[in-house]
């Protein structure tokens, strides 16, 4: 039996993109997906060594969604989740950024400007109707604080970057 100092432990960077107070954008995983097939998921990745958190979530989030995501602006940590998955599942730090996303909720830009990759595939949801059970284990806790209202978005006025013209 192998104990949780025996699994390998990976450092994500993932994003609440808000495109208002009551809606976030998720990422659904691929039906082929290795880990956690048709989840939901915050998007992000793993940290590459010498590499900054907040550059890590912006360059994941343009290599899941495309260039399109270069328009969502990273805000600060909302939270820091540790989660343990059975063996021989990994043993996850999650970093979760609040991001701002709402140069992309004018006429719904998300829809033409998010592409996801492999199978994936961009959701919109309703913060209050987040459902627990379509996430992975590790956002769970999370998702449930956000529908109950205790995570807030932190989106600050002068970073906002409008809508092209």
């Amino acid at each position: 039996m192998s104990s949780p100092s025996d699994q390998p432990r990976l450092v994500v960077a993932a994003g609440l993109v808000w495109l208002d107070p009551d809606q976030i954008l998720v990422q659904q995983r691929s039906a082929q997906a290795r880990h956690g097939a048709g989840f939901l998921e915050f998007p992000g990745g793993k940290i590459e060594p010498g590499e900054a958190p907040a550059s890590a979530l912006a360059r994941e989030l343009i290599e899941e969604w495309g260039q399109g995501a270069s328009d969502l602006v990273i805000g600060p940590i909302a939270e820091v989740i540790h989660h343990i998955y059975p063996p021989p599942g990994p043993e996850v730090i999650l970093l979760l950024y609040h991001v701002d996303g709402r140069a992309l909720c004018a006429e719904e830009r998300w829809r033409r400007l998010l592409k996801s990759v492999d199978g994936a595939a961009v959701r919109l949801c309703a913060r209050v109707s987040l459902e627990e059970s379509l996430f992975l284990a590790a956002d769970r806790p999370l998702v449930r604080r956000l529908r109950q209202g205790e995570v807030a978005p932190r989106l600050s006025p002068d970073r906002y970057r409008s809508a092209p013209g």
